[in-house]
């Protein structure tokens, strides 16, 4: 919800109409609504283009799930070593459920260190993620 609200006050903002009505302010902190813009706003003219507005909801989107990757990825991490290793890569969802189907750590282990690092396990996700059937809708009542 606050990301559709950010979404929805960026193209407000982004209008020449509002853009000339309102006063020039202070930036807020880092990372504020202004950051936002200010990022997405490539040519730097006050205003976003559907490109610009496109590019940067795509850039903050692709973000937004490399960090829950991240945490996954290090939930899955028990001992903290930075990688799975194969006990920690048995217990991933994804393996599980393609039971015998699931495909050998080894094959995504590049760099042969018994392990998946976080670009290793991305690998594995896409590649899991395209091979796995459909959940399953819930039942109803």
């Amino acid at each position: 919800m606050k990301r559709l609200m950010i979404a929805i006050a960026v193209c407000a903002l982004s209008t020449p109409a509002f853009a000339q009505q309102q006063p020039k302010q202070q930036p807020q902190q880092a990372g504020g609504p202004d950051a936002v813009f200010a990022a997405w706003d490539k040519d730097g003219n006050g205003s976003l283009s559907k490109e610009e507005f496109r590019n940067g909801w795509a850039n903050t989107r692709n973000a937004l799930a490399e960090q829950r990757l991240r945490a996954e990825f290090q939930r899955h991490d028990a001992n903290k070593s930075g990688r799975l290793e194969a006990s920690e890569y048995a217990n991933l969802m994804l393996v599980k459920r393609a039971g015998a189907k699931a495909p050998a750590m080894t094959a995504f282990d590049k760099n042969k260190n018994g392990g998946l690092e976080f670009e290793e396990y991305i690998d594995f996700i896409a590649t899991a993620a395209r091979q796995a059937p459909p959940a399953a809708a819930p039942k109803q009542k």
